[in-house]
């Protein structure tokens, strides 16, 4: 370990004004910074009892534990070598053979140059490059990509509910391979991409549509990897249902599933199971409220028949009073009127025999 002797063989420090810090106390510490992207933990530096930021602008004398001669740095490079664990100066470093020797040998990730011959590299050339490149880093970066980054397995537990790429445009999911490691010339290193086996091109996963596990819509989500260790990949609406209503499944009288948020829906499911009736989810129909276009999906239908159930709760009555409600029926009255279906009823606990009577009474004359 350098990294002690480095600070042992500070000689003098300077501040932006040329002033000599006589003070000279080191702290070392490993850990994240909070404002890094890649979340890595890194050496930090405090001087003084204040930390060291490569904003500082501090002017650093020190003595190269290679050949003895005292170089003048800056605070970013005094912080970098800390971090390499390198007590060389710039001058060492480059006459390094070793490092000649490497620098013949490496491929840079796209063109390289190497005796006058140039090489362009495919892109699954690249890919081997990259993972070799990837598997010599040490354990914890590695760990860390694979947090924010989907592996091959997190990609084929996804694959079956993505419909599509960048809003629509790729939408020929056979014909893309999933890379989970890329050489990439950012500070990132790596990235996750996409190969285009038809027109051999790499893409990034924006924007892809995906299907919801439990409404069965599509809808347009920001990026994969938030769904990284979802259980179930559900849309933003299903999502909140969930989260305050806890949407559970349970089965008709066919055995087909059927999904339901109260025990006021279970009890309505139970009821038609015991009476023979077969019930379905709801079609999902659009409506416009406060003028936006929004989704509802009715809770159930049973032949031309919408069924939603209604608790005297808080949601309610606040969809009530803001007229989400009355836009909710308009909508569902155009369906009606155009043929789609024949009657829709709202069923509250005041009228819950008088409604299962009425729909017994309709399918009767079915």
């Amino acid at each position: 370990m350098n990294r002690e002797k480095i600070l042992n063989n500070i000689i003098s420090i300077r501040d932006s004004d040329n002033n000599i810090i006589e003070e000279k106390h080191f702290k070392l510490y490993y850990s994240v910074n909070k404002y890094s992207a890649k979340k890595n933990s890194i050496w930090h530096l405090d001087l003084n009892g204040k930390h060291l930021s490569k904003h500082k602008k501090y002017q650093f004398d020190l003595k190269c534990l290679t050949c003895q001669t005292i170089r003048t740095l800056g605070t970013t490079q005094l912080l970098r070598n800390i971090n390499k664990d390198t007590g060389r100066c710039f001058f060492c470093i480059n006459e390094c053979p070793l490092k000649r020797e490497k620098q013949k040998s490496t491929w840079k990730t796209g063109e390289s140059k190497y005796q006058g011959e140039k090489k362009k590299l495919s892109f699954y050339e690249k890919k081997e490059y990259s993972e070799k490149m990837f598997e010599n880093l040490d354990d914890d970066f590695k760990d860390n990509y694979f947090k924010f980054h989907l592996t091959t397995e997190n990609y084929n537990y996804l694959f079956p509910r993505i419909q599509s790429f960048q809003n629509g445009k790729l939408s020929d999911m056979s014909n893309y391979e999933y890379w989970p490691v890329f050489k990439v010339n950012n500070q990132m290193k790596y990235s996750s991409v996409f190969y285009n086996k038809k027109n051999h091109s790499i893409f990034k996963a924006h924007q892809p549509i995906l299907k919801c596990d439990i409404c069965q819509e599509t809808w347009r989500a920001k990026s994969l990897e938030k769904f990284k260790n979802d259980i179930k990949i559900t849309c933003s609406s299903c999502s909140f249902v969930n989260k305050v209503f806890c949407l559970r499944q349970t089965k008709n009288c066919k055995n087909e599933t059927l999904l339901y948020q109260s025990k006021l829906e279970l009890k309505f499911i139970k009821w038609c199971n015991i009476n023979n009736i077969c019930v379905k989810n709801g079609p999902t129909l659009f409506y416009n409220f406060n003028g936006k276009n929004k989704k509802y999906r009715v809770d159930f239908q049973i032949e031309d028949i919408l069924i939603e159930i209604k608790d005297n709760h808080v949601w309610h009555r606040n969809d009530m009073n803001s007229g989400k409600i009355k836009a909710k029926e308009n909508a569902i009255n155009m369906e009606i009127e155009n043929g789609n279906y024949k009657y829709f009823f709202m069923i509250m606990p005041k009228k819950w025999l008088y409604y299962l009577e009425k729909i017994k009474n309709l399918l009767n004359k079915i």
